[in-house]
């Protein structure tokens, strides 16, 4: 027994003896005879083709000072050997990361924070947060990102980031505010692992300590490294925030292929907004056009050794605006002022309560002072009347542009999107609101130019209108014993006194209403359409800058255009007329069920209810025997169609609908189909008539210029690095008025007459402020306080003016959403005005006459003052 274990255990020995002898043969082999080419192998270097961005342009104002730039910077660049992916491997890299973002931050830096998984402490809710709205481009999204970082779509948020957070070694103890740092660079490399050769940058612009120290500990940060950058510098931080704009990473898919295309790599910033945007194809450095190229050998962490070919890039070209900073600063800081301070003004008379209409009670009896709208905002915009250019343009509230530099916190972002007053919407370009009576002005050369034709649809300049104060568009039924319907003027007592006998200069003085609907009406709603179309209100200005909204007056189309679908349409009242409305058809048919004590399927009411509305669709024509009857063709009338599809669609008997029918038809449908009151209220900047403050400029810089409506324009030129121009904007003619110098003279006296006239609507808001009489005399403007809800202090707040009078050279749009009344918005037009005229006496005093001019005088002329005086008497 004990020798076949002794035999055993000789085999056995022999056994590991001959795996011994062929282990050390073989690491004899790997040391001596293939251990030169193993270590060449591993010392090895690769040849790259990388490219270099250049520098972004800058952006500059009309005299080159700038508004936007590039500077040196660095930043901080990780690289993870692909061929390390073991878990030792990924738990010192989690190392290493950990003691580079305490060297980024104790330096004051910010590392990345890019880590698609949210996580809300209140709830202790783990959410996926793309940054986007689009639901089709989240879900693709969430499927490519599970797919790169290897993590399935079954699991959970929470799940994927605890498993994550195992995977990465990352410490238990360190909190979800550290880890996602963490976590945010691993995603970084794992998501551009597609080009493995390429580091991934994990902080931007960190200061020289931060480079020192990364520098110092080299050896044992494994993977980082140091890369020369740009930062982009805004050196006025809030100054013409909306217009310059800001840079930030593409977030969509579709979009970021498109710069990638065109040579973008996909960490490159690109211009959100302003002209940051509009112009990025001039301004950047980072497409395949501007960059060049080094041809390098990098190791296997991908350290450059030897750079062995190199072509310079191309810097972006510079973008001067015609902006003017000084006065830019001017528009921004009486917005700034004047807002806040109308807001104030509404909040006192709110408290007070007055009964202006003496029917016993205040007019805000029963209101809630936090839900009624007050000034929050406004913006105001300054245009050359011969060229279009802006000279300055202000948006109120504002927000540095400095905060976006190097990525913008989500607590911050968030701050600034969920703003009630929306610092980020520019109101210069992109808010469309009802005007009033800055309108008018259109009505009256429209009625002018008109009347030339055919008397019965216009006014001439010797035509005296009364005003009578409410302008009655129901005459026959008046006369049948109905009560009067129409517009008032906003003068109601004392109007027929107070405006009578009103030509068109007296009717912009005491922007009569009562006057305006006149004319609006014998004009009639296609020719108001066309003098609106001419003078720009409802097309492009030109301004380049993104997202400009479009005004329109009115017509039944953009009222309701049953060839569009419902969410469609140019307003939201047929959406609310059809369902979503206090008022609505849904509500009608559904308190007639609940009145006969029954319950109608929802989604048969809502589609009788859209059927209903696209009756309007029908051309219809007035009953011979009763103009309040609509037929079709056939003779069938909108009523009974109405009950039709209440019988069709909900059972309804048709000898039952009647009061329904005639509720929907009378209080539903009425409000889609375009009216006389319509009409003349349009006239008076009423109605559903939306323009934009930019187009108001364009519309006001016409009238006084001798009738060209230009392109308005925020480029100046673009300038190459070598002072080439590459483009330099000219004034461009949009259309011409083609109007006697006589009318428009008119209306030119009109407008002076508001602001100086002794019943102008701006007259006594100009004198409280004393403002100077001597600069009053050069300008002309209107007021316009546009109605929006029932309540007044709701009320749009517009004033336009010009300057100087003889020969204006500036038109001003100042415009305050919800700001009351019209005289309120002169107190940032008087800034304005003030400082143009300073700078005009600034300027008066630094030119030097030409020679032979009479107010020339030789430096060696001995003629005392005196004698001068006499002389050119």
């Amino acid at each position: 027994m004990k020798v076949n274990l002794r035999n055993r255990f000789l085999i056995f020995a022999a056994l590991a003896l001959a795996l011994f002898v062929v282990l050390f043969v073989q690491l004899i082999q790997l040391m001596l005879v293939n251990g030169k080419e193993y270590a060449a192998m591993s010392g090895a270097l690769k040849k790259r083709e990388i490219a270099i961005s250049g520098a972004r342009g800058s952006i500059l104002d009309r005299n080159g000072l700038p508004l936007a730039y590039d500077e040196k910077s660095y930043n901080v660049q990780f690289y993870r050997d692909p061929n390390c992916n073991t878990e030792t491997d990924r738990a010192y890299y989690t190392s290493v990361i950990i003691d580079t973002i305490n060297i980024i931050e104790r330096n004051g830096g910010k590392v990345i924070d890019s880590f698609v998984i949210k996580h809300n402490e209140n709830t202790d809710e783990y959410y996926f947060d793309w940054g986007i709205q689009n639901v089709e481009n989240q879900q693709s999204r969430e499927t490519n990102w599970r797919k790169n970082m290897y993590v399935g779509d079954k699991r959970t948020p929470e799940q994927i980031y605890l498993y994550l957070r195992e995977k990465y070694q990352i410490p238990p103890e360190m909190g979800y505010d550290e880890a996602v740092k963490v976590l945010s660079v691993w995603q970084e490399s794992q998501l551009n692992s597609w080009v493995a050769y390429k580091p991934v940058t994990i902080a931007y612009n960190v200061n020289m300590q931060t480079v020192a120290e990364i520098e110092t500990h080299k050896a044992e940060l494994t993977g980082m490294s140091i890369e020369d950058s740009t930062v982009r510098v805004y050196p006025r931080g809030s100054l013409a925030a909306h217009e310059i704009g800001y840079l930030g990473k593409v977030s969509d898919p579709d979009t970021l292929a498109e710069y990638q295309a065109k040579g973008y790599e996909v960490d490159d910033l690109v211009g959100v907004e302003g002209i940051e945007e509009s112009m990025e194809a001039l301004l950047t450095g980072n497409s395949a056009l501007r960059q060049g190229k080094e041809t390098v050998e990098v190791d296997n962490m991908a350290v450059v050794q030897n750079v062995l070919s190199s072509t310079q890039p191309t810097q972006g070209y510079n973008v001067m605006l015609t902006l003017d900073s000084a006065m830019q600063k001017v528009v921004e800081d009486s917005l700034a002022k004047n807002v806040p301070a109308i807001h104030d003004a509404q909040v006192q008379e709110f408290n007070l309560n007055p009964d202006k209409n003496g029917d016993g009670k205040g007019d805000y009896t029963g209101l809630d002072i936090n839900k009624v709208k007050l000034a929050v905002s406004g913006a105001a915009v300054v245009l050359n009347v011969h060229t279009g250019e802006v000279l300055a343009m202000g948006s109120y509230p504002s927000f540095d542009l400095n905060q976006f530099v190097g990525g913008i916190s989500d607590e911050a972002y968030k701050a600034l999107n969920e703003d009630p007053a929306k610092p980020l919407f520019n109101n210069a370009i992109s808010s469309r609101s009802t005007p009033g009576s800055i309108f008018k002005m259109v009505t009256g050369l429209a009625a002018l130019m008109e009347g030339e034709k055919d008397p019965s649809k216009g006014t001439t300049l010797t035509e005296r209108i009364d005003g009578e104060g409410q302008y009655v568009v129901n005459e026959d039924a008046v006369a049948a014993g109905a009560k009067p319907q129409g517009p008032w003027c906003w003068k109601k007592s004392g109007c027929a006194t107070a405006h009578s006998q009103q030509t068109i200069v007296e009717g912009l003085e005491h922007s009569c209403n009562y006057y305006f609907c006149e004319l609006a009406d014998r004009l009639g709603i296609d020719l108001l359409d066309k003098w609106s179309d001419k003078f720009g209100l409802t097309s492009s200005t030109g301004i380049e800058l993104p997202n400009e909204a479009i005004g329109m007056v009115g017509s039944q189309k953009l009222l309701f255009d049953a060839n569009k679908p419902i969410d469609k349409q140019s307003t939201f009242l047929p959406i609310l007329v059809m369902k979503t409305g206090q008022y609505s058809i849904v509500n009608m048919i559904n308190e007639y069920a609940k009145s006969i004590d029954t319950t109608f399927d929802q989604t048969l009411v809502e589609e009788a209810a859209k059927e209903i509305v696209y009756l309007l669709g029908i051309n219809w024509k007035a009953d011979a025997q009763d103009a309040n009857v609509l037929k079709d063709e056939n003779g069938v009338s909108m009523g009974d169609h109405v009950r039709q599809i209440l019988s069709d669609k909900l059972g309804i008997p048709t000898k039952k609908s009647g009061a329904l029918m005639r509720r929907i038809t009378q209080d539903g449908l009425s409000q889609l189909q375009w009216s006389r009151t319509m009409t003349v209220t349009s006239g008076m900047g009423q109605a559903i008539t939306q323009l934009t403050p930019i187009a108001v400029a364009r519309y006001i810089a016409a009238l006084v210029n001798g009738g060209t409506v230009y392109q308005t324009h925020i480029v100046d030129k673009v300038v190459a690095q070598d002072g080439t121009v590459v483009i330099d904007k000219q004034p461009e003619v949009f259309d011409t008025l083609d109007a006697s110098a006589e009318y428009l003279d008119a209306i030119k006296r009109g407008m002076k007459k508001v602001v100086a006239g002794e019943d102008g609507t701006a007259t006594d808001y100009f004198t409280q402020k004393n403002f100077p009489d001597e600069y009053l005399d050069k300008i002309g403007g209107k007021t316009g306080t546009a109605e929006v809800s029932e309540c007044d202090l709701e009320n749009n707040s517009w004033f336009v003016c010009f300057a100087p009078y003889d020969d204006p050279e500036i038109a001003i749009v100042c415009y305050v959403p919800n700001g009351w009344k019209g005289g309120y918005s002169t107190w940032i037009a008087q800034d304005i005005l003030l400082y143009y005229f300073h700078q005009q006496e600034i300027v008066a005093q630094q030119t030097i006459p030409d020679a032979g001019s009479l107010v020339y005088q030789s430096p060696s002329s001995t003629e005392s003052p005196e004698k001068t005086d006499n002389a050119a008497q």
